[in-house]
């Protein structure tokens, strides 16, 4: 994970980083929140999603237990889940320009993935 959070904290200042960016994605494990009871299928789990300012729904991802967003609902629950299980599992979920995962939300690397670039991840990395 550290490899990837290397990359993501240095995309502002050093964009050739963003060559590997999407191989680390895929490859690496995420905690995400979804609804309490749904939790034990990544195929039927509801996710978490919240409005922002832009009006762009974003479904947060997180790379680190301590990124993840305090105070969440009380019927929600975090999991860990690996990249190659999630982005193809969110590609039914997110909807570039309405719904975007916002890996680590909040954070000065965080980042948003549209739709189109997460099917580029998975058409690339998908074995």
């Amino acid at each position: 994970m550290s490899t990837l959070l290397d990359i993501l904290k240095a995309l502002p200042t050093d964009p050739s980083r963003a060559v590997d960016l999407y191989s680390q994605l895929y490859a690496a494990s995420f905690i995400v929140i979804v609804q309490a009871g749904t939790e034990a299928s990544l195929s039927s789990a509801l996710f978490l999603t919240y409005p922002t300012p832009d009006n762009i729904r974003e479904l947060p991802v997180f790379t680190a237990r301590e990124f993840v967003l305090p105070n969440l609902p009380a019927d929600a629950v975090s999991v860990t889940v690996a990249g190659s299980a999630l982005w193809p599992r969110l590609l039914s979920v997110v909807k570039t320009g309405e719904c975007e995962a916002a890996v680590d939300p909040g954070q000065t690397h965080g980042i948003r993935l549209r739709h189109e670039m997460i099917l580029g991840m998975i058409s690339q990395y998908a074995g």
